[in-house]
């Protein structure tokens, strides 16, 4: 079922507190929203006492509103010495204002406003799913979950240490306080995690006792009676797998092989997570091979059912242009000159409207333009109307991890002009070693991230065959043509359908690409530059159909049988193979300690490389991730070897330990 976002106005009712005309009830406590958040959910949870020298520490929200409860904890763990080294807040909103909205409210607070611009500054486009954002030098996470508090509950992959159950009144919107809902927060919950909330209603604490926390009463805040507060402590057992914990690595220090954008992303994301990483490269430099286009579109992808690529694809879409905005220099790499995807005939044209009707997503993420006024925009004319994408642009993948690779600093190591060869593991440590036999590099945690090299023999051939179930990774060879701007100034804005084709950059419009399927030519072909130029046509008519290419670009990508990208832990094949796991899930799979993968990111590189690099990491530390539980499982490694389990003709079972 698709999932559609419903912003809403900022309302105050006579007492100038915010109110929601929806459900008949106030945002916050009249007498103030600072003093309960500090009160009933920081004090209820006995905050910042419990998360005091911790290195990590996850609080989960349901109902974020006008983020106050999320500003409260923000400034404890700022003035609070003891904090913990990450803060992770989780918090669930259906109808979130707008950014204005925030700003304008919370500039009455002074203490409050600095924090509250940097958000406002921030806030994400009210688009359904996680958006990840990050304040204090990647130090205070916040993952504002957009959809339904139960579902999206159902959603979450994480540790949980205390939970803000926050919401309009029990009366008012019974869905909040549901006893599915709070079952599936015990999914979640540490051991001894806590909880807090205003309310006093039997039925919540009915809800929560059934799901297997301890609750209390506590003096209620602001003239109420009594409040809840308590703690997980089940007396049986109430969930099948208990929540990731964070793997006790003897140092976090990590190797990855690759130096692509899969490679450079995932590394460093590890950093930001204070992780010290080293890259073995086989090329000169970063982003060299199948990487190494001049540039490439950065856009998301519309599907009417809203399915896995799609929104993996918007969450990675978004998880980039995030990302860009943090990093000093951008213009320099990233141009948001928007894209335009043109529709392949008056057919498919004439379905967007009602797609766009159904998914309800903000114009300022997607919305239609007829092919008149795409041509307007784009300088030129186009065959279609179609998908318009006004924050999209082109990037460059080279400069892009340059950049990367220079905010890491001294915690990222870059060994250029390294091939590997073998990838071992001995004394509860990986190392990659050059041909000649020599360590380039050793850690407690290796990614895989080769790209194309992925499936190729080499130092992991035989252990991500395993992994894949001998599904083998498909080289795709992709070939640009680039055309002198002198010539053919091209469009002003990125273009897609039939082909794609990027505004001039340095002198030459870039267009293409082939896609040919297990060719591992890397040379060009001139009947390649032919096909991208008839392709071309079919987008921009008055695009050249022959011309003499001033420069060419071949690359080679992986993609997987569902073309979907490979993220996470590999699989231990050997491992399931006595286990009795017919009817597994993936979580029930045993994996190879401290080997990972990134890779698979096929055509959609720029739009997933930075998602996956931060998942990785979030995995790799036991943090929560950025992306949904259905999302993790699309892209995990082990997926293919699951099903290949699930097709063998049962047999004894074993008892699961």
């Amino acid at each position: 079922m698709v999932t559609c976002i419903e912003p809403v106005p900022l309302t105050l009712d006579a007492g100038g507190t915010p109110y929601s005309t929806r459900y008949g009830d106030v945002y916050h406590s009249r007498a103030g929203g600072y003093a309960q958040a500090r009160e009933v959910f920081l004090g209820g949870n006995r905050l910042p006492q419990r998360w005091a020298g911790r290195d990590s520490f996850t609080i989960v929200e349901t109902g974020f509103g006008l983020g106050t409860n999320f500003l409260a904890t923000w400034a404890a763990w700022q003035e609070d010495p003891g904090r913990p080294r990450r803060l992770h807040y989780v918090s669930i909103e259906h109808s979130p204002f707008a950014a204005a909205d925030l700003l304008g409210w919370h500039a009455r607070d002074p203490a409050a406003a600095p924090l509250a611009a940097a958000l406002a500054e921030a806030w994400p486009l009210p688009t359904p799913g996680l958006h990840r954002i990050a304040f204090a030098d990647q130090r205070v996470l916040l993952t504002l979950a957009l959809g339904e508090a139960e579902a999206v509950m159902g959603q979450l992959r994480l540790r949980a240490d205390a939970f803000y159950f926050d919401g309009f009144a029990p009366s008012r919107n019974p869905d909040m306080w549901s006893a599915a809902l709070f079952r599936r927060a015990a999914r979640l919950a540490a051991p001894g995690a806590t909880f807090a909330t205003y309310t006093e209603a039997a039925s919540v604490a009915a809800g929560l006792s059934g799901a297997g926390f301890l609750v209390a009463k506590e003096p209620g805040f602001a003239g109420k009676r009594a409040r809840l507060a308590g703690a997980f402590e089940p007396r049986w057992r109430v969930r099948r797998h208990e929540p990731p914990a964070a793997p006790a690595w003897p140092a976090r220090a990590a190797l990855v092989v690759g130096g692509g954008i899969a490679g450079v992303a995932t590394a460093a994301a590890l950093v930001r997570s204070g992780w010290e990483v080293d890259i073995v490269e086989a090329a000169g430099a970063p982003a060299q091979r199948g990487s190494g286009a001049p540039a490439g579109v950065l856009h998301p992808l519309i599907a009417r059912d809203d399915g896995v690529p799609a929104r993996l694809t918007r969450a990675g879409f978004l998880h980039m242009k995030r990302h860009l905005g943090g990093l000093d220099g951008s213009a320099a790499w990233f141009a948001a000159c928007g894209h335009f995807h043109c529709a392949r005939s008056a057919e498919e044209e004439g379905r967007i409207g009602e797609t766009l009707s159904t998914l309800r997503l903000p114009p300022g993420f997607v919305r239609s333009l007829s092919a008149g006024d795409a041509s307007e925009l784009a300088g030129t004319r186009l065959a279609q109307g179609g998908y318009w994408f006004p924050g999209a642009g082109w990037v460059r993948a080279a400069a892009w991890c340059g950049a990367l690779m220079g905010t890491a600093g001294a915690a990222l190591r870059f060994h250029p002009g390294h091939r590997a060869a073998a990838l071992l593991r001995a004394d509860g440590e990986w190392r990659v070693e050059d041909p000649g036999g020599v360590v380039l590099a050793r850690a407690p945690v290796a990614v895989l991230a080769a790209g194309a090299d992925l499936g190729l023999p080499g130092p992991a051939c035989a252990v991500l065959s395993a992994a894949l179930a001998g599904t083998p990774l498909q080289r795709i060879r992709g070939q640009l043509t680039g055309l002198p701007a002198a010539m053919w100034s091209g469009p002003r804005i990125a273009v897609s359908g039939a082909a794609y084709c990027l505004p001039a950059i340095d002198g030459t419009v870039w267009c293409g690409a082939t896609y040919d399927a297990g060719s591992p030519e890397q040379g060009e072909r001139s009947d390649d530059h032919d096909d991208n130029l008839r392709r071309l046509g079919l987008v921009l008519p008055g695009a050249p159909r022959s011309a003499a290419v001033v420069r060419s670009h071949v690359g080679l990508r992986a993609v997987a049988p569902d073309r979907l990208p490979l993220v996470g832990a590999l699989p231990d094949a050997a491992a399931c193979a006595g286990l009795g796991l017919r009817g597994a899930h993936l979580q029930d799979l045993p994996r190879l300690e401290g080997l990972y993968v990134v890779g698979g990111l096929a055509s959609r590189g720029l739009a997933w490389a930075a998602l996956a690099g931060e998942t990785l990491a979030c995995v790799a530390a036991g943090d929560p991730p950025p992306v949904e539980s259905d999302l993790l499982d699309a892209i995990d490694p082990a997926r293919f070897l699951l099903k290949s389990i699930r097709r063998i003709p049962s047999g004894p079972r074993r008892a699961q330990p």
